[in-house]
Order: C-alpha cells, then structure tokens, then sequence
C-alpha cells in the first residue's frame, strides 16, 4: 500500500543502523532539552507528609496501614505525573519534526508512555477508593467506640472470591465518608477521574485499548470494517416506485459498516 506511512518506512529503510542510531539520539537530545527548561509541566509531586496521623489512639495498626496505603498512593500518583511530563516533553520536541518525520519517534518513545497515562485515570479513581475507604474505616474505629470492623463488601474466608464493581465499592466508600460533611466533595471529585468528559476526550481509549482496539496516536486506520447492533429497519414503498427504510419499534438488527477509524 502506497501512501505517507509507506513513504515514510521506505526512507528509514534506507538508512544504516548507525545513520537510524543518530537520528533517534537527536531526538532523545532534544527531548532532554525541553525537559530541563520551563517549558516542561509545570506541576509539582505530591508530598508524602499530608496527613497528621498524631492525633487519634488507633486500634491494632491502623496508622501504619493508613501510611503505608497512603505513601503507596503517592507514589502512584507521582509517577502518573512524572510520566504526564514525560509525554509533554516530547509533544514539544515532534513539533520540531515535520510530519512525515515524527513517525519513528513517536513509535520508539511515545507510545507506551502515552498507553501508560491514558490507563491512569481509572487506575488512580480504583485505587483512590480502596486507600479512602480502608483509612476512613481506621478513622472510625479509632474514634467511635460502637463502630465494627466489618465493611459491607467483606468476605468470609469460605466464600467463593468475588471482585465488586466499581459502583458497588464506590457506593460502599460512599457510606463512610457519609459520617462527614465534606464526604460528597470527597465523592465528587473522586468521580470526576474516569468520567464521561475523560472518556469523550480520549476516545475512550483504556476501554477500546482494554476490551477492543484501541485509536492510533497519530495518522492511521483502525477498525476498517466495523460491526454494530441497531435498531431494525424495513423498506416501506413511499410512492412512484420509490422505498424508504424505516426503523421497526423493539426489533434490533447487525449493521456492518466499512470506513473505520481515522487516527
């Protein structure tokens, strides 16, 4: 198949590996350029310090469990950061590259950090609500003496495991926090991780990447023929020898179509 991709392997080909070697080290050159300049993200990583955990008399280890999930928590999050301005770093350095040129780049540096950060919002809100959920339910056995060690999503040792949803487990975090005011904006903002508007401005990609085929990061076709269920439709004669396709009410039927996804 001819085309800008074709083209554009053709003349890779044709280098030596020394020649290829070269020109991937300018590229990591300059991507360890703007990695050092103010242009990169400018965002500061989490602190590992933010709760005081002084205050209540815990019950068996519960601060250590809390610190420990929360410093796991950090460091997780760090490193979605960490990656996030690895990414951008290199955005800055393909805009040196004309089109064509951005290819094996993108190929050797970029891909997997971009797979990488786009998984994170769903990791991240998951493993959110597992650490809140553990250290709030710390919380409450350390400072209400009628509270039980029990959690509603607990399972007896002889019972087949289980793996909750999402929904279910947020909806058991959701219990806790409950027990304090600011526990909605706790909820809210948990809830905006993974979100539709995430989902939208990503294509959906950790659920395509995960379930399907995922969308390319930059030009390409995926899916070429793609196969959807809609809703029935018969051909209704409208006059003069013409038909139309109308849709048939609680009838569903297999519509395959060519065309794909352009990336």
């Amino acid at each position: 198949m001819d085309g800008p991709r074709s083209r554009q392997l053709q003349r890779f080909r044709t280098m030596t590996p020394e020649e290829y070697s070269a020109f991937l080290k300018k590229a990591f050159d300059s991507y360890l350029k703007v990695r050092q300049s103010t242009d990169c993200l400018d965002r500061n990583y989490l602190p590992f310090d933010a709760v005081e955990l002084d205050g209540p008399r815990w019950r068996a280890m519960g601060d250590v469990l809390i610190e420990d999930e929360l410093r796991a928590l950090t460091n997780n999050m760090n490193a979605w950061l960490g990656t996030l301005k690895r990414w951008h770093a290199w955005l800055i350095v393909a805009r040196e590259y004309a089109e064509d040129d951005r290819w094996e780049p993108a190929h050797e540096f970029l891909g997997t950090i971009a797979t990488y950060c786009l998984f994170q919002p769903s990791a991240i809100r998951d493993a959110f609500t597992f650490v809140v959920t553990n250290g709030l339910h710390q919380v409450c056995l350390a400072t209400d003496a009628g509270y039980e060690d029990r959690l509603p999503l607990d399972q007896a040792p002889w019972d087949k495991p289980t793996y909750p949803t999402r929904r279910k487990k947020e909806d058991q975090l959701a219990k806790i926090a409950g027990r304090w005011p600011e526990g909605n904006l706790l909820l809210a903002g948990l809830r905006q991780l993974d979100d539709k508007a995430t989902r939208d401005a990503t294509s959906d990609f950790r659920n395509r990447a995960s379930h399907s085929i995922a969308p390319h990061f930059s030009r390409g076709f995926t899916r070429m023929v793609t196969r959807s269920v809609v809703q029935a439709t018969r051909m209704e004669e409208c006059g003069g020898g013409y038909f139309n396709g109308v849709f048939v009410p609680g009838k569903v039927g297999v519509s395959y179509g060519f065309g794909g996804r352009g990336r």
